[in-house]
């Protein structure tokens, strides 16, 4: 009897561990991507469309003491990002070098934990916060994610070709407020077009 009750009891704990959940497909919101090591920090406003594997990006990068500005297209299933140099207003159009990565939580991940940010006994005055983690293709991830909504809070990745790389977002609205920022920038179209 008391193997019986212990059995039931592990089951309906391990059946209250959160799952990996789906954070919104669609969102825009500003990024904040650091790596230390490298004294490298880039501030964007990202337009993210997960479900055509798109994303838009408006980026300050500072690397040691220089600044450039970026307005960056990437469009995934045709294999092409649109970079325009905000000084220069010369587009490079290339082809994309790493495939396409969830920015929530990556299907597969294991729960790590829940922490709450805030005063926890005061409504609205509180965020829970779900950490999950995986190791795929020899890349770690380790991502946190709001409660119950699941919208993403932090990245974090390492592997041995990009090394590290932390993504901080905030500002996070979900939905995309203008389609057209998925056309490639007028200074990438052809001359005379």
């Amino acid at each position: 009897m008391f193997l019986a009750v212990f059995c039931l009891s592990v089951a309906a704990v391990s059946a209250q561990a959160p799952v990996p959940c789906s954070s919104p497909p669609q969102w825009e919101a500003r990024e904040i991507r650091v790596d230390p090591s490298q004294k490298y920090e880039e501030k964007r406003f990202l337009v993210y469309d997960e479900t055509m594997q798109r994303e838009r990006i408006m980026t300050e990068i500072e690397i040691g003491s220089e600044k450039e500005i970026y307005d960056i297209l990437i469009l995934h299933r045709e294999n092409k990002m649109y970079i325009v140099d905000f000084k220069t207003k010369k587009c490079n159009i290339t082809a994309i070098s790493r495939p396409f990565r969830p920015r929530g939580v990556i299907p597969g991940s294991k729960f790590d934990g829940e922490v709450v940010i805030g005063a926890a006994a005061i409504p609205n005055e509180h965020v829970n916060v779900l950490a999950f983690s995986g190791n795929f293709t020899g890349e770690a991830y380790t991502g946190l994610v709001s409660s119950p909504d699941c919208f993403p809070i932090q990245n974090i990745h390492f592997s041995q070709k990009y090394g590290f790389e932390q993504s901080t977002y905030y500002d996070l609205k979900v939905g995309i407020s203008d389609p057209e920022l998925f056309i490639p920038p007028r200074e990438c179209a052809p001359p005379g077009y």
